[in-house]
């Protein structure tokens, strides 16, 4: 009779570590209602901000002086006897190798002469941030380049109606 209660206390053993383990895997029917009563999130959507101010460099080489510059896109700047647009403005995201490019359109203006047309554009191309020398605007007093491309803390305008 000992070997029987022997096997009815091992079998019953194995029974509770086999509830107790099933219990532990499955959830409760408490924590089931609790998981229904959350209400599930709106998916997160990413936006790509791009853009819409260049930081450009300027260096007037007569005077050996240099002009941090910042412009936004499609707005003329005026450096000496330089006008610059910049039409462009591209940054990787921060989880890429850093890379930052701009297009610019840069023409120079007669000093004391009446502008009737606009003239023709001096450089017309893109600029890298991280390779200042390889598409570089080649002038005899000024020499521009670009440093950086940033996401303007101005709030947008509304459109009017």
């Amino acid at each position: 009779m000992v070997t029987k209660d022997r096997r009815i206390v091992s079998l019953a053993g194995a029974f509770g570590i086999l509830a107790f383990a099933l219990d532990f895997a499955a959830p409760s029917y408490a924590q089931d209602a609790a998981v229904e009563d959350i209400v599930p999130e709106e998916p997160v959507v990413e936006v790509d901000l791009v853009p819409d101010t260049a930081h450009l460099m300027g260096l007037n080489k007569i005077t050996a002086r240099t002009h941090p510059m910042r412009v936004q896109l499609d707005t003329p700047l005026r450096f000496g006897t330089l006008g610059i647009v910049v039409r462009a403005c591209e940054k990787a995201r921060p989880e890429d190798p850093p890379k930052t490019i701009a297009f610019l359109e840069v023409r120079e203006y007669p000093v004391n002469e009446e502008i009737l047309d606009e003239p023709e554009p001096i450089f017309s191309g893109w600029m890298l941030a991280s390779s200042p020398g390889l598409n570089a605007l080649e002038h005899p007093v000024y020499d521009v380049w670009l440093t950086d491309c940033t996401i303007s803390s101005a709030p947008v305008p509304a459109p009017s109606e």
